[in-house]
């Protein structure tokens, strides 16, 4: 059964909660895979399974919600007020319903699945997603030798741009692959939390050095094949602050804040040179100024924003393609953009200046729990401080990568990253990793070489 502490009530097989996480987490981050190949009927129809799955779980684990973060739902609570003065009443509905499920989707998987759990469910349904990606784009540059579109698209003889394509058929010609995602950027994400992932399970002894060894490799080549600018971004911030939580954690507690005063200056200092020197990086990462059509689209939005500041337009989360207020903000070479490529831009613009405090409120709260995992001490029944444990580093690592992401791409606030950062920010208001007591349910799933976790083995 489940280790649902401290949230049991009822209880749930382990292995069809675990599989109900992997495979919920894989079908979000497969991105348009689903409706490229299902229609976008076929796609409804697998959400309302694993809706209706979730639910069932839920029915029969019975967790409460005593325990989750009040910030996230007070934020979807304003995004459904916002409802009365929506310029798009409909469209808010609709969302709204889709953003609550997705939340309670992440709400059923971190009241079901311990740290270690959720830490294998995120590892196999990304290595799906690459093993996928790549197996797909080799069929497409071998046996089809041309792009591709999504099945539920007719476009004839006409000249269409590449965006629109499932499949590009680059994979042997040096051009940037997209995978089951239909989008480089994204695919390279899941490259990052792949590793991510898979690097945590070889230092917890949960993976096989050369099975770890291999998916590290195939990770590194789906990213240099994407060779996305944002993700490049986002793998440095999360190597420096890997780096400056083991830092920290080296040090007790008493005798952090000179540390903690000399991070905040560099900070500010890499802050304001980034701000000033942002043309510059741009270049480094071959971008344009303006970021790739990005600078004109937040300046469009925030020409939006200007006309209401305090309330917003009405939550709308993915920008409705029928919603012409939006449709016809953001073009750039044939493709209509139905976002404001900034999750921050997107929440002030849609539930205005209280809905952005809110949303920061969340995001804020969450970055100080998953660091609080990563850097506080655990102690055991004994009141005896608790050996490190890799997995600890979970949480934050993903939520940096997320939001870093996130200044680029509105994805957090929808599909798999509104999924997986909601799931950390429910389990880490549940329990701290090194706070977290034994469960069956961890394991074992080590080598045979050893059959004993680190803290076990020191006991």
């Amino acid at each position: 059964m489940t280790n649902t502490w401290p949230l049991a009530r009822g209880a749930v097989p382990e292995r069809e909660a675990f599989a109900f996480g992997a495979t919920v987490l894989f079908v979000v981050f497969a991105g348009d895979a689903v409706p490229n190949t299902l229609t976008w009927f076929g796609a409804a129809a697998l959400w309302a399974l694993a809706a209706v799955w979730g639910i069932t779980i839920t029915v029969r684990a019975k967790p409460t919600i005593a325990r989750t973060p009040r910030a996230l739902w007070i934020f979807l609570g304003w995004c459904l007020v916002s409802v009365v003065w929506s310029h798009w009443w409909a469209a808010t509905l609709a969302s709204m319903a889709a953003q609550v499920l997705c939340a309670l989707v992440a709400f059923v998987i971190a009241s079901t699945l311990t740290w270690r759990r959720i830490l294998d469910a995120v590892s196999l349904a990304m290595r799906w997603v690459l093993m996928l990606s790549l197996l797909f784009e080799a069929a497409v540059a071998v046996f089809v030798r041309h792009p591709i579109a999504p099945i539920w698209t007719h476009y004839g003889d006409r000249d269409i741009p590449d965006a629109f394509y499932f499949s590009r058929a680059e994979l042997f010609t040096g051009g940037r692959i997209q995978g089951l995602p239909g989008n480089a950027n994204l695919l390279a994400m899941v490259a990052l939390l792949a590793a991510i992932a898979v690097a945590i399970q070889l230092a917890e002894g949960r993976m096989r050095r050369n099975q770890s060894i291999g998916w590290l490799v195939v990770a590194a080549a789906v990213f240099v094949l994407t060779r996305s600018s944002t993700v490049i971004v986002a793998a440095a911030v999360v190597a420096v602050v890997f780096l400056l939580a083991v830092w920290i954690r080296r040090v007790p507690t008493e005798r952090r804040t000179p540390r903690y005063l000399l991070l905040t200056g560099v900070a500010v200092v890499i802050v304001v040179a980034g701000v000033l020197g942002r043309g510059a990086i741009a270049g480094v990462l071959g971008k344009s100024s303006d970021f790739t059509g990005r600078g004109e689209i937040w300046t469009k939005v925030l020409g939006l924003i200007d006309v209401h500041p305090v309330l917003g337009w009405g939550w709308i989360g993915y920008w409705w393609p029928d919603v012409s207020t939006l449709a016809d903000l953001a073009h750039r070479k044939g493709v209509t953009y139905l976002q404001a490529h900034d999750a921050y831009l997107d929440v002030w613009m849609q539930t205005g200046l209280i809905g952005l405090l809110l949303f920061a409120i969340y995001v804020v709260t969450t970055l100080y729990r998953s660091w609080a995992c990563a850097t506080r001490v655990g102690f055991d029944a004994g009141l005896r401080p608790r050996p490190f444990d890799p997995v600890s580093l979970l949480p934050l690592l993903v939520v940096v990568a997320l939001l870093v992401q996130s200044f680029a791409e509105s994805r957090l606030l929808y599909q798999g990253n509104w999924i997986l950062f909601a799931l950390i920010a429910i389990k880490s208001r549940i329990v701290l990793v090194g706070e977290e007591p034994v469960s069956v349910g961890d394991g074992p799933r080590t080598p045979p070489a050893k059959r004993e976790f680190r803290w076990a083995a020191t006991r």
